[in-house]
């Protein structure tokens, strides 16, 4: 396998644990509101880094892998997921 194949596949990896890790820990453990909003930031800052190495590997380069798209669908999911629970959390309702 090349590198270019190699890194979206380590970093949909990485979500999908950040994502079970989240859920296991809402499910088993301490389902504190806090903690789970902190770890869906810390997410949310990871899909931010995601989404800028997309840009720089996969938009301006000129063999393009499709397989990036589904690290970038879930990067982008998860920032408006956040954005509009901030939205809420302005106006007051969560």
């Amino acid at each position: 396998m090349s590198k270019l194949i190699i890194i979206p596949i380590i970093i949909l990896l990485l979500q999908i644990a950040g994502y079970m890790f989240l859920f296991y820990g809402n499910k088993h453990g301490h389902a504190d509101v806090p903690i789970a909003w902190i770890i869906f930031n810390i997410l949310g800052i990871f899909n931010l880094i995601v989404l800028v190495l997309s840009y720089f590997l996969f938009f301006n380069s000129e063999n393009k892998i499709s397989f990036w798209w589904i690290p970038v669908t879930i990067a982008v999911i998860t920032i408006i997921i956040l954005i509009i629970q901030y939205i809420r959390m302005a106006m007051g309702k969560f």
